[in-house]
């Protein structure tokens, strides 16, 4: 008899072996939900100690019917499509994988600000339509000497830092939660949001979605935005007010934006997103490749085994639910995932 059930629900994967193989080596039971219908998701679901989920809205509802549930992975570094609030009155662990694409995204991240930059996708179009220009009449400028600003100093942002050390640019950075010693050491100068946004030729943002970062960029920060800056964001669509990024690409106050997230996925046919002139789009993939996609996978089976089995998991999105839990003192994260409590003490102490 298995000793903790497990429930991948729909997901549209070609394969669960990966987590299969890990949940039942572990003695545990493995369902893949993709094809149930929902009443025998619901069933299991409410029968599983471990739900997986990829990109299902995770109502309060759905939570008080998971009775046996100890943990809610999220597959991914972000967790917006589970309500936290309801799973952590619920007594359940929300996890998430914070480390499993960080090479991909923030390569991504420098592919989108360089495509800007070189105005690759503008003379690529232009030498599909049969032109040619041995003086391009649009102005480039170097990349040396120009400011880099990194609103969100994560694991993510720490790794798009490392990545620009050799490039002879000014890094700043806007987090509230990184360890100063930590920005130091790569040589990126800690400022807020208003002097990077005033300061930075070049602007990224690596912060997950929460209440507090939705339109993060809106039009107050447009407003005060170093003239022709460049705007990346690989982190989460309702972090920019689209309306208000169109309005400043139009102003010219933006010279470029590159968008791998959106506040609609997929935006709408009829989006100026999708063919604005000084648009560099993809499609949500900065998370991708085959390695990322096997160790995501893999990652997650295994927290679902840690908690099953009466362990906790490397990474809580509401690490507030080990106190209803008794368990607060048995959870020792790495300094990866210390930002999440600093980011719980930081509350507790508004709270008070």
């Amino acid at each position: 008899m298995a000793k903790f059930k497990v429930i991948l629900i729909k997901h549209g994967y070609p394969s669960v072996e990966p987590e299969r193989r890990v949940i039942t080596d572990a003695g545990g039971e493995f369902f893949d939900g993709d094809k149930m219908s929902d009443e025998e998701e619901a069933r299991i679901c409410s029968e599983a100690e471990g739900i997986l989920v990829r990109w299902r809205k995770i109502t309060p509802d759905m939570i008080k019917t998971y009775r046996r549930c100890k943990i809610l992975i999220r597959y991914g570094v972000g967790f917006d499509n589970v309500d936290v609030n309801a799973a952590t009155e619920a007594g359940i662990i929300v996890g998430h994988l914070p480390t499993y694409c960080l090479d991909e995204v923030s390569s991504h991240t420098v592919a989108l600000w360089l495509a800007c930059v070189r105005r690759v996708v503008e003379t690529h179009r232009k030498l599909a339509r049969g032109g040619w220009d041995a003086n391009p009449p649009a102005p480039i400028f170097r990349t040396k000497g120009k400011t880099f600003g990194l609103i969100g100093l994560g694991n993510i942002g720490q790794s798009v830092a490392r990545k620009l050390s050799g490039w002879g640019m000014n890094l700043l950075a806007c987090d509230p939660f990184v360890d100063p010693k930590r920005a130091e050491a790569l040589g990126v100068r800690l400022v807020d949001q208003e002097t990077l946004l005033r300061e930075s030729d070049y602007v990224s943002l690596h912060v997950p979605l929460l209440p507090e970062t939705r339109h993060l960029m809106s039009e107050r920060q447009f407003a005060v935005i170093k003239p022709g800056a460049i705007l990346v964001n690989t982190a989460r669509g309702p972090v920019v007010d689209a309306k208000a990024l169109l309005a400043a690409l139009e102003s010219g106050r933006v010279a470029f934006a590159a968008l791998d997230v959106f506040e609609e996925e997929p935006p709408a046919l009829h989006s100026p997103l999708r063919t604005h002139p000084r648009m560099v789009l993809t499609d949500h993939v900065a998370w991708y490749s085959e390695d990322s996609q096997l160790e995501l996978k893999i990652t997650a089976a295994e927290e679902a085994v840690r908690v099953c089995t009466g362990g906790l998991p490397r990474s809580i999105a509401n690490p507030e639910v080990l106190q209803r839990l008794g368990r607060a003192k048995d959870w020792t994260p790495t300094e990866m995932y210390r930002w999440q409590l600093r980011r719980l003490e930081k509350l507790q102490a508004v709270n008070r």
